[in-house]
């Protein structure tokens, strides 16, 4: 399969970058419920506190269509739920701080009431729950006389529409497929940063800076990964000169940072410009490691076909031989074996070593990446992670989901793959019952 293929297919059923990063329809109906039951908390709440007619809309991510599943299953998804107060509050010299405290006071009573969810430490420009299942919900809160539109911050009342800029974006692109294309390059550069600044502390490039950025920068090509590779240079050549990213109606920057974050996303970006270079006249396989590396567990597994063997890879690539320990549930060993298909029960772990460590240069990382597929894991929001260790250090899975899913060992020095291999691991249900056939006779 082509790496074009491997971004994206017409068909839904097909495990493509697309598919991998769009968040799980039992997760998003649970969020669309919840975010449904604290509007109808807040309506009534806000409305009597304020003395104001309230209302409500939705922005970010989720309005325009370009959610992800988080990074892991610890991480959470954002809805933002603007809240509009209809009267002029500056004007009638009301503190923005006093309202943001207002709404986190309601959010408080809501807390009271509802166990799944509590307060988030509050942010300068909103307040906002976070929820036991994956689900974070931002409450950015506005005041709204005529064309007068303010958010509350810390820092007072600051001019912002974000209906504004969502119809700015709508409108950008006026072919379905041309604003589908960017709705998919979003989803693309927002998992690419999920994994690039996982764990670092650093600033992430804001969503709605991304948007900007796809809709200015976006380049059309036949094949979906070409689009992104030559979108995503314009995009890193732009930044490269100028790390500002200016709001296309107001020309406030919607790249402001930490000087450390900037460092540090100026770093990722010169990592991501170099990586699409290097493929642009690459071959399928090439570009599929670094696509592997760009996305990690996002992107779909790249294999080496079983008609090619190990001359399916470049020359320079050694196939890491891999003994594999297979322990039931009750820690019992089960067997050791060094194939690359292998087929166990739901509840046994799995502990990867590589044999032939002296085949590679003492210095280089064996990077493990799990590849979950299914229902169940997706449902779980789990589709994997990456560990990154020496050669000699063996790494153990457990097996939670039925389903096809495959462990990942590249091996990399100094930057360069210098082995690869994808084991394939079908888990079935812990226990099956084989029903008797009973010969009931012939029928006439």
């Amino acid at each position: 399969m082509s790496c074009n293929e491997l971004f994206f297919s017409s068909n839904d059923k097909d495990e493509t970058l697309h598919q991998r990063t769009k968040l799980s329809d039992v997760v998003l109906s649970k969020g669309i419920t919840k975010k449904d039951e604290l509007i109808e908390f807040l309506r009534p709440e806000l409305s009597e506190a304020f003395e104001c007619k309230v209302g409500f809309w939705l922005q970010g991510s989720y309005k325009s269509r370009t959610l992800i599943k988080p990074v892991d299953k610890f991480s959470s998804y954002d809805i933002d739920i603007g809240v509009y107060l209809f009267f002029d509050a500056e004007s009638e010299e009301i503190d923005s701080k006093d309202v943001k405290s207002t709404l986190k006071d309601a959010l408080s009573s809501y807390f009271e009431i509802n166990d799944e969810a509590e307060p988030q430490k509050s942010k300068n420009a909103c307040e906002g729950l976070k929820y036991s299942t994956f689900l974070t919900i931002d409450t950015p809160i506005y005041f709204i006389d005529g064309s007068n539109i303010k958010l509350a911050t810390d820092d007072g009342w600051v001019e912002s529409d974000p209906k504004a800029i969502q119809d700015w974006l709508t409108n950008c692109y006026s072919e379905k497929a041309d604003r589908a294309l960017m709705k998919r390059l979003v989803r693309y550069f927002k998992a690419w940063i999920n994994v690039k600044w996982q764990g670092t502390g650093f600033k992430k490039i804001p969503s709605i800076a991304v948007n900007v950025l796809v809709a200015q920068h976006m380049q059309k090509h036949d094949r979906e990964d070409d689009s992104f590779l030559h979108t995503a240079l314009s995009i890193c050549e732009e930044l490269e000169s100028t790390f500002i990213v200016n709001n296309p109606l107001g020309g406030s920057n919607l790249l402001t940072m930490p000087e450390d974050s900037e460092s540090f996303a100026h770093q990722k970006l010169d990592e991501l410009k170099a990586i699409c270079l290097s493929c642009i006249d690459s071959s399928e396989f090439d570009r599929g490691i670094n696509f592997s590396n760009l996305f990690q567990h996002y992107f779909p597994q790249v294999n080496i076909s079983s008609s090619e063997g190990t001359t399916g890879l470049p020359a320079v690539v050694t196939v890491p031989e891999i003994s594999i320990c297979r322990y039931d549930k009750d820690g019992n060993h089960v067997e050791t074996t060094t194939t690359d298909n292998l087929t166990v029960k739901k509840g046994d772990s799995l502990t990867f070593t590589i044999c032939n460590q002296d085949s590679f240069n003492t210095y280089s990382d064996a990077q493990w990446t799990v590849r979950n597929v299914g229902g169940q894991a997706t449902d779980a929001n789990d589709i994997g992670h990456k560990v990154v260790g020496r050669l000699n250090e063996s790494h153990k899975r457990d097996t939670s989901y039925t389903g096809s899913h495959t462990m990942e060992c590249m091996i990399t020095h100094n930057g360069v793959v210098k082995g690869f291999q994808a084991i394939h691991v079908q888990v079935k249900p812990a226990s099956t019952l084989r029903r008797k056939k009973i010969f009931k006779g012939w029928r006439r």
